[in-house]
């Protein structure tokens, strides 16, 4: 495997934008920059950049276009590096072209349905390659890495709702075969969309549209009238759950072919990323991304990009991956902090201008809406926060400080321009530069005391057509990120590599069937040393595949459905259970587990903190001052913004004037 150095500290745009292009240069020194060579259109229908297709024809390429992009660049930074985003998706030409009854699809909507198509693959890859040989022969000093992006967004989303193709079908039945199952046909739409247990109607998420469910138009609830069902188990949907296990391991594949292809024409010392791995979102089984650990060993990937969530003002920021899993599998992260900004330039072109951003959560639809109304609740910048040149300055200081602590690369994602245009947001900027290239060398080591812990192969288990389909992740992360403690995110399995003598609060997200050797690694690992375990919903399915309640008593010690947060002592580690998270789980009540846990709290009141052996970074909002209590006495703590220094003290006392950060560096 490679040996993988690189930390970047980036700016991205979809579009030129040269003047801001040009301060992020001059005034924050950043000289790596991220350039997208797209063929196709983005969500709104128009094209991804200001830039014409490279990609015209079946072997017809105009190179000139992707020099003109590097070109303009260089004009304004003369020491320009770039992470070169390549956009597989196929053209529309491709996609027309020979393209009648079902042999040739869209790749941006439907990745699934051609992803295992030869020829879609042979072109692809073709175009690829071509492209890299002319960017490393003309500009191959100056490339730092490529970012291979396809599907939904070009990140890798197979939006295709798990809909069949015949390639997808012929893929789905050597699959079948060589996991030594009967070959079949693909299961319906109304298995697929459907679970079999738990339907719930009194949680309403507004962004159901946006994950495959319109409300609007009342054919969903003509075809499941009693909801869509949260459950799947083994017992009653296993070949359900068998082929979107396929659909996220073939887009895997497809992602490590192009991988693979793209390393017979670039040196090892050009680093090759992807984004990938969300399962923070409800969407994440449709968007087959669950196999991320899969990917993850696969040697010719570097890093890994995911866009950061959960960044409302005043919220812990989160990567929409599972970080651990990254790090533990020798692999690095590029951050993208694409913050949606209430000033960011809303005018697509001459004839489509995006709605103003909302004020509140509340969705503006019926059913009776037009498209024009069920966009208002899709632009950005509304209620998140990101509302004023302060509180953005805020956000990106927490969110600088978060890429440094994790060792993380970074991107400042300034999509269609205008994100960052104010002298105190460029001040952030520029001091963030300079503490992350000052101090990334040595980010400190892990000290957290709790531990989120994501399980994909339960998420199998979930209908994300159901609105609470995130809940069971969502809430208590926010709950975690917002409770004056540092926490970790892994894997179930990474917790066969881990040390666990830190940890005293675990969050089990997704444990709803354990199987013998699951419950084994939990005894081993997390059922001991006087540990508290939170039960997310409880192992309602039991090891045999079948819907128990009972089982719920049985392993965690707490009835099945029981209101609040209970608690019980087990012996040598005590049960804590929320049956509801979305009714229950919030900072406080987080704060309150982690004392029984005996965690070290770090704030005075609730706080979004994050700390490593050297660092401590406190984001709080309102106008109460906020007290930082370290677990030992310092020699000397300074406050890498201001420079303000305190010396011999556990404890230091901050100001908050609606919003503040304070980034904290200790010697001992």
């Amino acid at each position: 495997m490679r040996e993988i150095k690189k930390q970047l500290y980036a700016y991205r745009s979809f579009w030129p934008e040269l003047k801001a292009r040009e301060r992020f240069k001059k005034q924050v020194g950043v000289n790596v920059h991220n350039v997208m060579i797209s063929n196709t259109a983005n969500s709104l229908g128009f094209h991804y950049t200001k830039y014409p297709s490279v990609w015209k024809w079946n072997g017809v390429y105009d190179l000139d276009v992707f020099d003109k992009q590097l070109d303009d660049v260089i004009s304004v930074v003369p020491d320009a590096r770039f992470l070169v985003m390549l956009d597989l998706n196929t053209p529309h030409w491709w996609t027309r072209y020979l393209g009648a009854f079902g042999v040739r699809y869209d790749s941006f909507y439907e990745l699934g349905k051609i992803s295992a198509c030869e020829l879609w693959r042979k072109d692809t890859a073709e175009y690829m390659r071509i492209v890299m040989e002319h960017a490393q022969k003309k500009y191959g000093d100056r490339i730092e890495g490529y970012v291979l992006g396809c599907g939904g967004a070009t990140e890798w989303h197979d939006r295709s709702r798990s809909e069949e193709s015949i390639y997808k079908l012929d893929a789905f039945r050597k699959w079948q075969k060589a996991n030594g199952k009967e070959m079949t046909d693909i299961p319906g739409r109304m298995r697929r969309d459907s679970g079999s247990y738990d339907f719930c109607k009194d949680y309403v998420d507004t962004g159901s549209y946006y994950n495959g469910n319109d409300p609007t138009g009342g054919a969903y609830e003509s075809v499941f009238p009693n909801g869509f069902g949260l459950f799947r188990s083994p017992e009653k949907d296993q070949d359900v759950i068998d082929y979107l296990r396929f659909c996220a391991e073939l887009n895997v594949e497809t992602v490590s072919y192009f991988m693979k292809e793209a390393r017979t024409v670039i040196p090892d010392d050009v680093e090759l990323g992807c984004f990938f791995g969300y399962c923070m979102m409800s969407w994440s089984m449709s968007a087959c991304h669950l196999a991320y650990e899969k990917l993850l060993q696969n040697p010719d990937i570097d890093f890994v990009i995911a866009p950061v969530i959960q960044h409302s003002i005043g919220e812990g920021s989160v990567s929409a991956t599972v970080h651990k899993t990254i790090e533990l599998s020798g692999k690095r992260m590029l951050q993208e902090f694409d913050q949606k900004v209430w000033c960011y330039n809303r005018v697509m072109s001459d004839c489509c201008t995006l709605p103003a951003p909302k004020v509140d959560n509340e969705a503006t639809w019926s059913k009776h809406a037009s498209g024009k109304d069920i966009a208002k609740n899709f632009t950005f910048g509304g209620g998140n926060g990101w509302t004023s040149p302060k509180r953005t300055a805020e956000g990106i200081k927490r969110d600088s400080s978060m890429a440094l602590m994790q060792g993380d690369s970074l991107w400042w994602f300034d999509m269609w321009g205008g994100f960052y245009q104010h002298d105190e947001v460029y001040d952030a900027l520029t001091k963030s530069h300079e503490i992350y290239k000052q101090e990334i060398h040595d980010p400190g080591k892990s000290i957290e005391e709790a531990l989120l812990v994501y399980d994909p192969d339960n998420l199998y288990l979930v209908n994300d057509m159901n609105e609470r389909a995130a809940t069971f992740h969502a809430f208590p992360r926010k709950a975690l990120g917002k409770c004056g403690i540092p926490y970790d995110v892994c894997s179930l399995n990474d917790l066969k590599k881990m040390d666990m003598a830190q940890y005293k609060l675990i969050v089990l997200c997704h444990e709803f069937q354990l199987t013998d050797e699951k419950m084994a690694l939990l005894k081993e690992k997390v059922l001991n040393s006087g540990r508290t375990v939170l039960w997310i919903y409880g192992t309602i399915i039991d090891k045999d595949g079948k819907w128990n309640p009972d089982n719920v008593e049985n392993v965690c010690g707490i009835p099945y459905g029981t209101d609040g947060v209970p608690f019980k002592n087990m012996g040598d580690w005590n049960s804590a259970y929320a049956f509801r998270p979305d009714k229950v789980i919030n900072e406080n009540t987080m704060r309150d587990l982690a004392v029984k846990a005996g965690c070290h709290i770090w704030s005075s009141r609730p706080a979004a903190i994050r700390a490593t052996s050297r660092f401590v970074c406190v984001h709080a909002v309102g106008f109460e001052p906020v007290t930082v209590t370290l677990p030992e006495k310092a020699a000397k703590i300074t406050e890498l913004y201001t420079g303000k220094v305190w010396e011999n003290t556990d404890q230091v006392t901050f100001e908050v004037d609606e919003v503040a950060t304070y980034f904290l560096k200790m010697e001992y």
